[in-house]
């Protein structure tokens, strides 16, 4: 028998939800600490809310339903239905689909939208079966930082230093300049409207945005590269160690650059700092996701990145 019943928040929910993300995406799971931060920062403007689907007692998935302040629309709502893959079947999502839309019921909804990797069958063939209909796709890739060469690209990093371009960590920004973080922010929001998207996209007021990324918990400041032209804020990439993992993983956030320093190699020479940076502290995968139709995934193929399971975002219409 299947319920779907609230989350509590505890320890051991979170836990259970994690060990379940681990298991779908093929990964070593996330830091609990991690998790509680990204809720405890999210903007209570846009609604959020877990559920745990049991089967006779055991736990066999979550659920995040949410408006997603990053591809906003009123009338359209996120459900993301993470299935173990050891307990998957063709009942779970159709029953979590018609406990969400009655869940919704009041919202005026006009569509709905969710997402899964390609390589789940029984997800493709769910969203499939129920009018889903694909809208977009992030591509995620994997680099093994045991063989990678940085030397190979000393002319582009030399390119850039030659252009007038000084590459530093977040940690030597923090010491040099005492405005740093309003010139990040900025960076930050205006370099993000270029990013690839299917909704209307919100961003953080300041304070929010310094609690989501600066007190983050995976915050790292040496991996946390910027790129700066004569004290100008031009381009970053983020990254952050999962200590907890083993082996050591790395994750890439977001790397964008200003438009009119595009087609410079400041993207190819941050990208480098960042792989040195993971070398140096013993890390042999480093994990990005990019937008398919973003040029840094090209970027990436390049740098020796290999392609993993797409995740594919699906929209199902709920009127005519």
């Amino acid at each position: 028998m299947l319920t779907i019943d609230p989350f509590t928040y505890s320890d051991d929910d979170y836990r259970t939800a994690i060990a379940i993300n681990a298991a779908v995406f093929n990964e070593p799971p996330d830091a609990l600490e991690e998790w509680k931060h990204d809720d405890q920062t999210r903007n209570p403007e846009y609604p959020f809310f877990y559920n745990l689907v049991r089967r006779d007692g055991t736990v066999i998935a979550y659920i995040e339903t949410f408006q997603n302040q990053y591809a906003y629309h009123p009338q359209k709502y996120e459900c993301r239905m993470f299935v173990h893959p050891d307990h998957d079947a063709p009942d779970v999502r159709p029953a979590v689909l018609a406990y969400v839309l009655d869940q919704l019921r009041d919202k005026d909804l006009i569509a709905l939208k969710s997402g899964m990797l390609d390589d789940k069958p029984e997800a493709m063939r769910f969203f499939d079966e129920h009018g889903f209909k694909r809208v977009a796709e992030e591509k995620i890739s994997k680099l093994d930082v045991t063989r990678f060469d940085s030397a190979r690209y000393e002319p582009v990093l030399a390119r850039v230093r030659e252009g007038g371009i000084e590459i530093v960590t977040l940690r030597d920004l923090q010491q040099r300049d005492s405005g740093w973080q309003r010139k990040l922010y900025d960076l930050d929001i205006t370099v993000n409207r270029d990013i690839p998207t299917t909704g209307e996209k919100h961003y953080p007021e300041f304070e929010d945005w310094c609690a989501r990324w600066l007190e983050d918990p995976n915050c790292d400041l040496d991996g946390w590269f910027i790129a700066l032209d004569d004290g100008h804020y031009v381009a970053q990439s983020r990254g952050s160690i999962n200590a907890e993992s083993e082996p050591v993983q790395f994750t890439t956030g977001v790397t964008t650059t200003r438009r009119e320093y595009r087609r410079r190699g400041i993207a190819t020479a941050l990208k480098v700092h960042i792989i040195r940076y993971a070398q140096a502290r013993g890390v042999q995968e480093i994990f990005t996701t990019n937008d398919s139709t973003n040029p840094m995934y090209q970027l990436n193929l390049s740098l020796g990145f290999e392609p993993q399971p797409s995740w594919v975002r699906v929209e199902k219409a709920l009127v005519e």
